[in-house]
């Protein structure tokens, strides 16, 4: 199935980067060294564990997509980084870490929760996103449970 895997967008991040607060709800952004693998969720690579900084601040991933906020902790590179191309397909940097996957509809309904945790994110992307009423998914880490990314099927989008 063709996807469009959706990273932060760069003006967000730039915002995040000069004022050191969140959008939206102005809490204080925290800068430390890497202690956990990330990703960015602006370039979705993982962080290098000690030797990168990384940004934490507070994101809503429904921003723009649904009428309820649901703010959780994202981290990203403290340095300038390339945003992730949104028609690259799943990241395969992220293959290996485990993943939840959330299906929901236009209307913020949770479809379908799947858990990848052998490389099978596509395979599970792809049947979530074979059900036409699914709108996006959103990807989460396992262990974490903080959000990473969304996924959409390209066609919805163009």
């Amino acid at each position: 199935m063709n996807i469009r895997v959706i990273a932060l967008p760069t003006d967000t991040v730039q915002r995040v980067l000069t004022t050191q607060k969140s959008p939206g709800y102005g809490h204080p952004a925290h800068t430390e060294i890497a202690t956990g693998y990330g990703p960015c969720r602006h370039c979705l690579k993982p962080f290098r564990i000690g030797e990168e900084h990384r940004t934490l601040f507070t994101c809503n991933p429904f921003h723009n997509l649904a009428e309820i906020p649901q703010p959780g902790p994202v981290f990203i590179h403290t340095t300038p980084c390339e945003r992730y191309n949104d028609n690259a397909g799943y990241p395969t940097e992220l293959l290996t870490y485990p993943a939840v996957m959330d299906a929901y509809d236009a209307n913020q309904n949770l479809i379908r929760q799947r858990r990848s945790t052998n490389r099978d994110h596509s395979a599970i992307l792809d049947e979530l996103l074979s059900n036409k009423a699914v709108r996006y998914v959103l990807v989460r880490d396992l262990e974490a449970g903080c959000f990473d990314f969304r996924v959409e099927r390209k066609e919805e989008t163009q």
